[in-house]
């Protein structure tokens, strides 16, 4: 689990044992809570990552990515946007295209058919890939504890300021 983002924007790894990786968003994403209007693939003026044509053994033609390149830009019906990145370093090999036309996907089958793009790490990062600064999943559910404790404590501590200064 990729956890860098701001914003509680966590997304999922999932590495296969031929080693391509899955990027998803993560069950506790804040689109869980939206109603997604628009998945868009065109990051930049230049860059349409749903442009993607590979082809060969080698994955000719695949675009290079970094943990921090933009995957998609994600809208909501709220006017909301959320932009989703690689997590890894590779080559883009595909973006889920249903995304376009049935974006609730991704939310309703966010581990499944809801999944953002795959990506295939270079060869003698593949075993690397999930210890460089991701969270396993036993890791991610602490880390989600912890996250939730921390807000429980700031409202707690916001309420009883708000409390005292009325009482005061």
């Amino acid at each position: 689990v990729s956890t860098q983002s701001t914003g509680h924007n966590d997304q999922l790894i999932a590495q296969h044992h031929n080693g391509l990786c899955v990027i998803m968003i993560s069950p506790h994403h804040p689109l869980h809570t939206k109603t997604i209007q628009n998945v868009n693939f065109k990051v930049s003026d230049t860059i349409d990552r749903s442009e993607v044509t590979i082809s060969g053994k080698k994955k000719r033609g695949a675009q290079f990515v970094t943990a921090n390149s933009k995957s998609a830009v994600v809208t909501c019906s709220d006017g909301a946007e959320y932009s989703l990145y690689a997590c890894i370093r590779g080559k883009l090999l595909e973006v889920n295209s249903q995304l376009k036309s049935t974006p609730q996907l991704m939310t309703q089958y966010c581990e499944s058919d809801g999944y953002l793009a795959i990506i295939a790490p270079k060869k003698e990062e593949e075993k690397k890939i999930l210890s460089d600064g991701m969270l396993t999943e036993e890791q991610y559910v602490e880390h989600i504890k912890l996250r939730n404790s921390k807000k429980h404590e700031l409202c707690d501590s916001v309420e009883s300021e708000a409390k005292r200064q009325c009482d005061g």
